[in-house]
């Protein structure tokens, strides 16, 4: 009888321990496909909505484009739109339109040298990267690539600068230069290049 005892009570604990294994086991393959639904509905969602787009137009420019849902566009400074990403930090990703008059007489090169004179004085450490004649979409135009400093004028906000990388390009209209400019991160810039590709492509003039 006390061998019985004994035997059961050393396979009591065996038994029990088996079952919490296969419990936990069913626990943990559990949370694990939970967890890869969720990421998996994230990215579904997330997608969504950088494929959503909204219509921007100014009548007075003549301009019309379609930019990611979630930006905020602003037309407040020297140029006809800023739409940028309010999620973005430190610096927000952007894209703007500007419109600059050009006569017969006036070249790319001039208005690549205003846009260059301009931010030498407004972007700390602003340097052209690269200047080039670009066919898209059947498009003569012209690209530049520059990049500076971004950083917080605010003494009070400690926060390292970070290097933001820009691209304008640049189309003779007529009697006016239209300059497409788009801003990010240097880490984020590849990222949203894409959606800077889209946003050009939809434009309209």
């Amino acid at each position: 009888m006390n061998e019985s005892i004994r035997e059961w009570e050393d396979e009591a604990p065996a038994n029990g321990l088996s079952d919490l294994t296969r419990n936990d086991r069913f626990s943990a393959v559990l949370v694990i496909l939970i967890t890869l639904t969720a990421l998996a509905l994230g990215l579904i969602v997330r997608q969504q909505n950088l494929n959503q787009v909204w219509l921007y137009t100014n009548r007075e420019a003549g301009i019309e484009a379609l930019y990611p849902a979630a930006w905020l566009v602003d037309e407040k400074g020297d140029y006809v739109v800023r739409i940028f990403d309010p999620k973005a930090r430190p610096f927000k990703t952007q894209f703007m339109v500007t419109i600059m008059p050009a006569s017969g007489t006036t070249s790319v090169r001039n208005i690549l040298d205003s846009l260059t004179l301009q931010r030498s004085v407004d972007l700390p450490a602003y340097r052209v990267l690269n200047v080039e004649e670009r066919n898209i979409g059947g498009l003569a135009l012209t690209q530049m690539d520059f990049a500076f400093v971004d950083a917080d004028p605010n003494p009070f906000i400690q926060r390292l600068p970070v290097v933001v990388l820009g691209t304008d390009l640049v189309i003779l209209d007529g009697d006016r230069a239209i300059i497409v400019t788009y801003m990010a991160e240097e880490d984020s810039y590849q990222a949203n290049f894409p959606a800077f590709q889209r946003f050009f492509a939809s434009l309209q003039y």
